[in-house]
């Protein structure tokens, strides 16, 4: 037996409802942020692939009136989740190189400045902390011309 066609006018209070629930949770997410471009982001992403996902999972499901809604809110929650954990995890470059020391000279309520791999450090319990001496491409102190 093949498969049922759904017609456009059986779709499209569904569709309505499921970009209704993905505007207002990205909304409500966005309102209060202190940066609303990412929340702006994050928001409509997780909900719509949230949405998607159930819709490619279980359509029977996604057509009742408040599932787009729950997916919209747990995706926007898990897609939160996901950024903050990312951003508080450590970088790329201590994952590959454990002796890689990161300087976070950013400020956490404005989120400028990420972190940045700085020098390598001697981690040898029984030396301690060390500089690597400078090398000869350090400029040294800036002299200003007169004219």
């Amino acid at each position: 037996m093949p498969p049922r066609l759904v017609s456009t006018n059986q779709l499209m209070p569904h569709l309505i409802n499921a970009l209704l629930s993905v505007l207002v949770v990205t909304g409500v997410l966005a309102g209060p942020s202190l940066r609303p471009r990412l929340a702006l982001l994050l928001g409509v992403t997780g909900s719509v692939v949230a949405n998607h996902l159930v819709w490619l999972v279980a359509p029977r499901v996604w057509s009742h009136a408040l599932t787009p809604w729950a997916a919209s809110v747990g995706g926007a929650l898990l897609t939160v989740a996901a950024w903050s954990l990312l951003r508080t995890s450590p970088t790329a470059a201590s994952l590959v190189d454990p002796d890689v020391v990161v300087r976070d000279d950013g400020d956490p309520l404005t989120g400028q400045g990420d972190p940045v791999a700085t020098e390598v450090l001697d981690l040898d319990p029984g030396a301690g902390l060390q500089r690597p001496p400078a090398s000869s491409v350090t400029p040294g102190r800036v002299r200003r011309l007169t004219a």
